[in-house]
C-alpha cells in the first residue's frame, strides 16, 4: 500500500508487518502518557515533533503511566499531569495535527513483568494508588469515546496472554515485553486491525 503510517510508541516490528509504504514509530521506552517530574519524553512534550505528512496515526500507551503511579484525574480533566487530562490534551492535539486523517489508539496489552530488581504491579495488582491496569485501559476507551476516535483494545484481544505459560517463553520471556515472535504476532494483529479502520 502506498500510504504511510506514524506508530506512537508501538511495536518496533511492525514496520515489516504492516502493510504501508512506510512506518514511523516515535516511541521511547518507558514513555508515559503523562507529563512526570522524573523525565521529559511524555507523549504530551513529543507529539507535536511527528512529521505532518501521514496518512494514518496510532498511538500506544498507558502501561507505564499505570507502573509509574500517575493519578487517573477524571474524564473531564484537562491537566496533563494527569492520565486522563493527558489523554484529553493528546487526543485534541493530535487532531488539530491530523484533522482529516484517520487516529487510532491502541489499548496496552496485560503485564505479568518480572523485573529482576525492581517490583512493578502486573495486570492483577493495583499500582501504590490503588488502582489496576483496567483502570488506565477504561481511560483510554472511555476518553477515545468521548471524541469518537476508534481503538484497538489489545488489552482484551492480544492474542498473546503472559498469564498462560505455553506463551511466555515464545511471546513474552519476562512477562511483558515481547520477543521478536511476540512482535510479529501482535504486529500482525494490529495490522489488520488498520486495515480495517483506516479504510
Amino acid at each position: 500500500m502506498s500510504r504511510e503510517v506514524i506508530i506512537f510508541h508501538g511495536p518496533p516490528i511492525c514496520r515489516t508487518s504492516c502493510p504501508f509504504k512506510t512506518v514511523r514509530n516515535y516511541g521511547v521506552r518507558a514513555s508515559r502518557v503523562a507529563i512526570t517530574p522524573d523525565r521529559t519524553d511524555s507523549f504530551i512534550e513529543r507529539y507535536n515533533e511527528m512529521d505532518k505528512d501521514a496518512d494514518i496515526i496510532t498511538v500506544f500507551g498507558g502501561i507505564n503511566d499505570f507502573q509509574h503511579n500517575v493519578p487517573l484525574g477524571t474524564v473531564e480533566d484537562q491537566d496533563p499531569h494527569s492520565f486522563y487530562g493527558a489523554l484529553n490534551t493528546l487526543i485534541k492535539g493530535v487532531v488539530s495535527m491530523y484533522p482529516t486523517q484517520p487516529i487510532i489508539f491502541m489499548t496496552p496489552t496485560k503485564n505479568n513483568f518480572k523485573h529482576p530488581t525492581k517490583r512493578y504491579p502486573t495486570t492483577l495488582q493495583a499500582n501504590k494508588l490503588g488502582l489496576f491496569q483496567r483502570d488506565y485501559v477504561q481511560a483510554i476507551v472511555r476518553s477515545c469515546d468521548l471524541y469518537s476516535v476508534a481503538v484497538i483494545d489489545l488489552y482484551t484481544e492480544s492474542g498473546i496472554s503472559p498469564f498462560l505459560p505455553e506463551y511466555v517463553p515464545k511471546y513474552m520471556p519476562d512477562g511483558m515485553h515481547y520477543s521478536d515472535a511476540g512482535y510479529e504476532r501482535l504486529s500482525h494483529r494490529i495490522a489488520g486491525e488498520l486495515v480495517r479502520l483506516a479504510y
